[in-house]
């Protein structure tokens, strides 16, 4: 991703289907800040644009879990597993299994680069449309509970996906 497409991202937090979960606890501009830092090289996670043909439709981004060794303390990880966000900022492509395909491809991206690894995600445990995009990939509920180094002190849900191999 660049830069200039954080405008796109901006409004689609701004979307309260993306809003209500993405700024739990935080704000857009600290949120917006996170993935400029991100983006610039000044922190380890990769940022990606996801685009539906050459329309740009949503994010997502991942990161080794050993970058961020209180998150992986939080949520159990290993430091040789990946973590994973993602968010389907247009409206007109929510409910239609975009997002099952996007953390697909996203899975297949990390392990390209990183053969066999576990991947991580942590949604907010209400964000049951996240989670069923998680269990339709075969990831597997590890617990749900408040993680330290989240901004929201609201539960999430810890899944894994295992390592390949």
């Amino acid at each position: 991703m660049l830069s200039a497409e954080l405008s796109l991202v901006e409004d689609w937090m701004g979307e309260p289907h993306v809003a209500r979960w993405y700024l739990r606890g935080s704000t857009l501009e600290d949120e917006i800040e996170d993935l400029r830092r991100s983006i610039d090289g000044d922190q380890a996670t990769t940022v990606l644009l996801v685009l539906d043909g050459d329309e740009p439709i949503g994010w997502c981004q991942w990161y080794l879990c050993r970058e961020y060794p209180e998150h992986a303390a939080g949520v159990g990880a290993d430091g040789d597993d990946a973590g994973i966000d993602y968010a389907i900022g247009a409206p007109t492509h929510t409910g239609q299994g975009v997002g099952s395909a996007l953390v697909a491809v996203l899975v297949a991206h990390i392990r390209s680069q990183h053969p066999g690894v576990a991947v991580i995600a942590d949604p907010a445990a209400a964000n049951l449309a996240s989670r069923r995009v998680l269990e339709k990939n075969g990831f597997e509920l590890v617990d749900e509970r408040v993680v330290p180094s989240e901004r929201s002190q609201e539960p999430v849900a810890i899944y894994r996906l295992p390592a390949e191999g």
